[in-house]
């Protein structure tokens, strides 16, 4: 009996320490951005949930793109693991109108937006997608651009827009994303491989979302890797921005086989991955780190929060020869091989 009342309290005071460790302090987003948000919660593990906007005016008392309050008060605890959603003050900029057999894009942005970086894909249902880019490479401020997916001598006017700008026809069900075929019922909205709304299938339909694009923009514009002997990492040094692995490939020249690619922005890859982590787009102060398997490639090259890492042994380190970096311009970068003893850094345009 003795021995059994011994069993009883141990197991409630692993149960208690346990629940401790599980309940962990929000911190204040409070006037951060959402970038800098997901680093925050991430380090002590919390995802970042769903980006609520709202509409930014002069007398808002934060600048725009700040997170003005957030679904679980800061100092509170909850359970690690969990995702913080918060409210950020911006006003949507861009609109989509559709109905089952057009699609109309609206530019309110302010100035120019750059299509390059836009898909739009199927949620669920069967799989569709179309790339922005197809229209042209960017749609000025107060134009549109419009897709149909059935034959058409013409673009549809729309009271909205100062003009449609582009316009075309595809009957390839594989682009139709919007139609609800193959009882698609959402879809979404990528720039950079970043989700930036989604919206609902619907015949008539109405989308509105905001990107943020040119001294707004919310991503880097380069890729940072820092290299040793033993390990090699892609770090956000950025304070405020993401950083995209979307599309980031490494040509191998170390390994047997020359010239091997490594995509670097499949998250499947990683052996290892921080679960509320984003680990695809690096929030400030992160990285993903690739190791020789050894002790000593256990540390990063230089400080970050490690969201993602594979091990992949001495023969096929990447970093032990001169490497290409290829990213979403498709044009290559050649980076030095590491020396020994030394920090080796190599910066390419995204």
């Amino acid at each position: 009996m003795k021995r059994s009342v011994i069993v009883l309290i141990i197991i409630l005071l692993l149960g208690s320490q346990v629940h401790a460790q599980d309940a962990v302090q929000v911190p204040d987003l409070t006037g951060m951005n959402v970038p800098q948000a997901a680093s925050a919660l991430n380090r002590v593990g919390f995802a970042l949930g769903n980006e609520t906007g709202e509409a930014w005016t002069a007398t808002s008392g934060l600048e725009q793109n700040r997170i003005k309050s957030q679904s679980v008060s800061a100092g509170q605890t909850a359970t690690s693991g969990s995702a913080v959603d918060v409210t950020v003050l911006r006003s949507p900029n861009v609109a989509l109108v559709y109905d089952d057999n057009d699609l109309t894009l609206v530019n309110k942005t302010g100035g120019d937006l750059d299509l390059n970086s836009i898909i739009f894909n199927t949620l669920d249902g069967n799989p569709a997608q179309f790339a922005a880019a197809r229209w042209a490479g960017s749609v000025k401020n107060g134009d549109c651009t419009q897709i149909w997916s059935v034959g058409r001598n013409g673009s549809k006017g729309l009271g909205e827009c100062s003009a449609i700008q582009n316009w075309l026809i595809t009957k390839s069900g594989a682009e139709h994303f919007w139609t609800g075929e193959g009882n698609s019922t959402h879809f979404a909205v990528t720039q950079n491989g970043i989700q930036r709304g989604q919206c609902a299938v619907a015949n008539p339909g109405r989308c509105e979302f905001y990107i943020p694009g040119g001294a707004s923009g919310d991503t880097t514009d380069y890729i940072y890797l820092a290299y040793g002997a033993h390990n090699a990492a892609v770090i956000n040094q950025s304070t405020d921005r993401w950083m995209t692995l979307s599309g980031l490939v490494v040509y191998n020249n170390f390994a047997p086989q020359k010239g091997l690619t490594v995509p670097l922005g499949d998250m499947s890859l990683y052996t290892t991955k921080n679960p509320v982590a984003r680990a695809g787009q690096l929030a400030p102060g992160q990285c993903v780190l690739f190791t020789d398997g050894s002790p000593d490639g256990s540390t990063p090259p230089q400080p970050c929060d490690v969201v993602a890492r594979l091990d992949i042994g001495p023969t096929l380190i990447f970093w032990g020869a001169p490497f290409d970096l290829q990213g979403s311009s498709d044009q290559r970068h050649t980076c030095p091989a590491a020396t020994a003893g030394n920090l080796t850094l190599c910066v390419m345009p995204r």
